[in-house]
């Protein structure tokens, strides 16, 4: 190097840097609603799935109980317990009380009546019995 030769200094703004910071910034606002919809759409695709997976669940229970209806003994075992059935010959007691049996408004019917004569009781009844709906358990 010549001695009387002196370093020219750089640039602090070049044109390069600008065109660098233009492309940059185009390409952040162009794809910048694409990554938001993506984003979206995979939490949507997420909460989707997690969906699936409890009706899966929720199926998979279903079908353990239809099957369980397939059973003779446990239909026995639930018109002893729902409707109070019993075999020939047997007996059955219900015990009343503070601790025992007594009256629930759980699976009654909103729209029960009270002092029918047992004709009418009977026929509203299955009237209420085709209409209500089940009790959410």
């Amino acid at each position: 190097m010549p001695a009387d030769a002196v370093p020219v200094p750089a640039k602090a703004f070049s044109g390069r840097l600008l065109a660098l910071a233009v492309v940059l910034v185009s390409i952040t606002v162009l794809l910048a609603p694409s990554v938001r919809i993506f984003i979206e759409q995979r939490a949507e695709l997420a909460a989707l799935q997690a969906d699936i997976a409890a009706k899966k669940d929720s199926h998979q229970q279903l079908t353990k109980e239809l099957a369980r209806w397939d059973d003779p003994a446990y239909i026995k075992q639930q018109a002893r317990d729902r409707i109070f059935y019993v075999m020939p010959g047997e007996k059955r007691y219900m015990v009343t009380g503070a601790e025992g049996l007594g009256e629930s408004d759980e699976h009654a019917s909103a729209t029960a009546p009270e002092d029918l004569p047992w004709v009418d009781a009977l026929w509203n009844s299955m009237t209420r019995a085709a209409t209500d709906t089940p009790a959410a358990d």
